[in-house]
C-alpha cells in the first residue's frame, strides 16, 4: 500500500492471521493480537481466510495523548484484558447503532475510541485521566446497557450481578448511571416496559395475555407493572394494545386512514 494520510492505523487480527512489511520491518500477528501501522509510510499488508478489524486515528489526535504512539509501531500487541475487551466491544456496538451516522454522535463515539487506543497502546497520565471519565467509562456504560437489553426477560440485571460480569464495583455501575441522570433500576424498569409496550403492538402476541408478556418482560407483580406502565405511557397496557390494533387497522388496505375512530383512551384520532 502505497503513502496515505497522516494517520495511525490500529489494526485488530479477530480470525486468521496476517503479515506485515512497513518501516523496513516485517511482522506477523495471529487472532487475539494486534498492531499499530503509521499511513504516511509504505506499507504491505498480506492476509489469508483472516477476519480484522481496523481503526484509523490521526497522528495529531493520538500523538499527544499517546507516551509514544511512534515506539509502539510494528510491534506486535496481545488483545487480552479488559482495555481490548472494552475497544473491542465498544467498536462492535456502535456499528449497530442505527443513529451513530449524526454528526454529534459521530465526533463523540471518534473521541471515545481514540481515548481507548490512546490506553491500549500506553496514555500518558493526564490521557489515562481523561479517558477514565470519558472513553472508558462510555464504552463501560454501553457494554452494560446491552447486557441489560440481552438479560431483560431472564438474567439477573441487579448491580451485583452486572458489578461481576463486567468486573468493576456496583458502586461503580450506579454512578455510570447517575452521570446520565438517572439510576440502574429507572433505566431497567423504562427497557422492560418498552419491550412490554413493543410486544403489545406486535399481532403475532395478540393471543397471549398482557400478564404473561409482562412476566416474560421481567417483571415480577403485576399490580406494579401496570401501576408502572399507566405512570410511564398515559394509559393502561390494555389501553396501549387496544391503540396498537386501531392503528394497524387504519393502515391496512382500504383503511380510511382519514376516517375519525375512537382510541383506546376515547379521545378521538382522525
Amino acid at each position: 500500500m502505497a503513502k496515505g494520510t497522516d494517520d495511525y492505523i490500529f489494526f485488530m487480527c479477530l480470525e486468521g492471521a496476517a503479515t506485515f512489511s512497513h518501516l523496513g520491518r516485517e511482522a506477523s500477528i495471529e487472532a487475539g493480537q494486534a498492531i499499530l501501522l503509521s499511513s504516511s509510510d509504505p506499507h504491505v499488508i498480506e492476509r489469508a481466510m483472516s477476519h480484522h478489524l481496523f481503526i484509523t486515528i490521526p497522528k495529531a489526535a493520538l500523538g499527544p495523548m499517546a507516551a509514544n504512539a511512534d515506539a509502539a509501531l510494528m510491534t506486535p500487541m496481545s488483545c487480552v484484558g479488559e482495555k481490548f475487551l472494552l475497544l473491542t466491544s465498544y467498536v462492535r456496538l456502535l456499528m449497530q447503532e442505527p443513529n451513530l451516522a449524526a454528526s454529534e454522535l459521530r465526533w463523540l463515539a471518534a473521541k471515545h475510541i481514540q481515548d481507548l487506543i490512546a490506553v491500549v497502546v500506553g496514555a500518558t497520565q493526564d490521557a489515562t485521566e481523561v479517558a477514565a471519565g470519558r472513553g472508558i467509562r462510555a464504552a463501560r456504560l454501553r457494554a452494560i446497557k446491552a447486557d441489560i437489553e440481552s438479560n431483560l426477560a431472564f438474567g439477573d440485571v441487579g448491580s451485583d450481578a452486572l458489578a461481576g460480569r463486567h468486573r468493576v464495583s456496583a458502586r461503580y455501575i450506579r454512578k455510570l448511571f447517575e452521570g446520565e441522570g438517572t439510576s440502574l433500576s429507572q433505566f431497567v424498569l423504562g427497557r422492560r416496559l418498552a419491550l412490554v409496550c413493543s410486544k403489545l403492538s406486535d399481532l403475532r402476541l395478540a393471543h397471549r395475555t398482557i400478564g404473561a408478556i409482562a412476566f416474560d418482560a421481567g417483571f415480577g407483580d403485576l399490580s406494579t407493572f401496570n401501576h408502572a406502565f399507566r405512570r410511564h405511557f398515559g394509559m393502561t397496557p390494555s389501553e396501549a394494545r387496544q391503540s396498537a390494533a386501531v392503528h394497524r387497522a387504519s393502515l391496512e388496505p382500504g383503511g380510511r386512514t382519514g376516517h375519525a375512530r375512537q382510541s383506546a383512551t376515547g379521545v378521538a384520532a382522525a
